[in-house]
């Protein structure tokens, strides 16, 4: 919408100002730098639209809302859907992450430690990550709201 917008403004100023532009020197030279940029705007809104039309096509794509079980990222995930059925985008599946299982034994908690542990333990060890500023927060019983 708003490339369309600017192309019809740009008809606008071309139609005033045609009768002048002749006057001023290098009017031809700005006349081919603006239709290089309006054909440059023209295939960016194409583009534009052959993207929007493959994200709504049903049949090739399909957008799988990825979340967890809190309620702050239940918001959010809902929030993504709705904007996403706004925009025609299918939406037809839900992937939740980091369930806990009904059975939450302390044998459980205690491998979840161990495999966070070996994790942590990554990030302070591979090459490419102990470079980076780490920042940690912990998990908080219960949830912080947001």
């Amino acid at each position: 919408q708003t490339i369309g917008k600017i192309l019809r403004l740009r008809q606008s100023f071309q139609n005033a100002t045609g009768a002048v532009s002749s006057l001023f020197t290098g009017s031809e030279q700005q006349k081919t730098d603006l239709d290089t940029a309006v054909e440059k705007l023209e295939a960016v809104k194409e583009r534009l639209q052959k993207a929007q039309a493959l994200f709504r096509d049903d049949e090739q794509t399909e957008f799988i809302v990825v979340t967890i079980p809190t309620v702050m990222a239940t918001k959010e995930s809902c929030r993504l859907i709705d904007s996403l059925r706004a925009e025609r985008v299918p939406v037809r599946r839900l992937c939740v992450n980091q369930v806990l299982p009904d059975a939450n034994t302390e044998a459980f908690l205690k491998r979840r430690n161990a495999d966070q542990t070996t994790a942590m333990a990554v990030f302070r060890e591979d090459a490419g990550l102990r470079r980076l500023q780490r920042v940690t927060a912990p998990l908080l019983d219960p949830e912080v709201p947001g």
